[in-house]
């Protein structure tokens, strides 16, 4: 819907009609925006980073159900059902291709690569590369804010610097917050309710509902057969949530808990601290999701070019940098390998698992959203950006059928993943080109 036309939307016309949501059914459907079956928000959640991936330990060797995960993804193990993979159908790779978002088809294109992750559409100049419209994180947030949700979006890194995979619009990037003291401070000081607060709280949500049943209840006395229908499937929904907020208690939200950050004033430009810098982003962002405060969030692992001198003396690896080791490729796969498996394990892992374990109705904070896993390159040797390394978990409220292996027949544009996301959340847009319009639905959604 177009801005000019948005006072025209349905919402709009109810408000002025002085009328609910609760009637919203009466009028010409649109299609649900950001929800799901189970009637709880879905959320997304981009974690990149750069410089590829050890192919062999990497890439599913067959299609089907996921029985064994690679060596590079064994921290999701116990999460394996909630997983997909993707790879070439006659090959043991990915099929997915940024070669052809990148203006000259460059298939060495590497770190140049880096914004088309979430956007699938960049040009590149000279030695740099800017997106030319805005990525799906930007996206889902600005369909939120157009339903009245704001504050939806949440752009974090870790040693980010001056690069981005968030884009705002063309040529604009979101910039990260990488400061974890600060970010605790903007999502979680004062944000707790209190025990009154919350009763006070569930017992007017639950009048409204009382009083848009009633006020339903009325109205469909003298509609037709096929309209009464539609408003006795609407009743039903409102049952079903006030039994949610009958059953609810103000220990519920329980759940919502902020994270621990200690020890307080790290030096987090020190690459000792590295790990810890780490771990607080990422118990930020599961717990920003968790508690509602943030529904389309990107985290930047690292920035894209090198690292500047990023090294795991943790790991038993003071030397060289990132970087480096990713130029050697087969002759150091040892190392990367290691690195590879810290950042899945530290991280996705560790958001992973707390979402899976936030019960919500009766399945978990994991199973309503996206988490999409990015690299802007196979392996970081060659710098080839076709055979992109792309892992997708949680199946978006029921939308994508997980634990398993995709193929396809050929190299698929990162557009089209995009895109089938988007459509997960009930935006009918497409990502990047027109000349790569589409979408994978088909082989992603139940």
């Amino acid at each position: 819907m177009s801005r000019d036309n948005a006072r025209f939307s349905r919402r709009a016309l109810l408000k002025r009609m002085g009328l609910g949501a609760g009637f919203l059914p009466l009028l010409s459907t649109e299609r649900a925006r950001a929800a799901n079956a189970s009637g709880f928000p879905t959320r997304f959640i981009a974690i990149t980073w750069t410089d590829g991936i050890c192919p062999p330990s990497f890439y599913p060797s067959s299609a089907g159900a996921i029985t064994t995960l690679p060596p590079t993804l064994q921290s999701l193990a116990s999460w394996s059902s909630k997983v997909t993979l993707f790879k070439n159908a006659s090959k043991a790779q990915s099929p997915f291709d940024l070669t052809t978002m990148i203006d000259g088809d460059s298939a060495y294109g590497g770190h140049w690569s880096y914004p088309a992750l979430l956007t699938g559409d960049v040009t590149v100049n000279g030695t740099s590369s800017m997106a030319n419209s805005p990525s799906i994180d930007q996206v889902i947030a600005n369909n939120l804010a157009s339903q009245g949700v704001n504050n939806a979006q949440l752009n974090v890194g870790c040693r980010p610097y001056s690069t981005y995979t968030s884009w705002r619009s063309a040529n604009t990037p979101n910039v990260q917050q990488s400061d974890p003291y600060k970010l605790f401070t903007s999502l979680f000081s004062g944000a707790g309710m209190s025990t009154g607060q919350m009763t006070s709280q569930l017992s007017r949500r639950k009048s409204v509902l009382d009083f848009v049943g009633k006020e339903l209840t009325a109205f469909s006395k003298n509609l037709g057969t096929d309209d009464k229908a539609k408003v006795q499937i609407h009743l039903d929904s409102i049952r079903s949530l006030e039994t949610q907020l009958t059953s609810s208690t103000p220990s519920t939200p329980a759940t919502c808990t902020s994270p621990d950050i200690t020890p307080a004033g790290l030096n987090l430009n020190n690459v000792s601290n590295y790990p810890n810098h780490v771990k607080f982003m990422a118990d930020l962002v599961a717990a920003a999701v968790i508690c509602g405060k943030a529904r389309s969030v990107t985290m930047d692992l690292i920035d894209n070019g090198g690292g500047n001198s990023l090294t795991f003396p943790w790991l038993n690896i003071p030397s060289p940098d990132f970087h480096a080791i990713a130029h050697q490729g087969s002759a150091n796969y040892t190392q990367k390998l290691t690195i590879d498996q810290w950042f899945y394990q530290q991280c996705v892992a560790q958001i992973v698992g707390k979402l899976a374990g936030a019960s919500e109705g009766s399945g978990t904070v994991l199973d309503n959203t996206v988490i999409l896993v990015c690299n802007d390159m196979s392996e970081g040797a060659a710098h080839y950006v076709g055979s992109i390394p792309y892992v997708m978990i949680g199946g978006g409220g029921g939308a994508f059928k997980t634990g398993r292996v995709v193929t396809f027949p050929n190299q698929m544009p990162n557009n089209k993943l995009l895109t089938s996301i988007l459509h997960a959340f009930g935006i009918n847009a497409g990502m990047g080109p027109a000349k790569y319009a589409g979408d994978i639905d088909s082989a992603l959604m139940t």
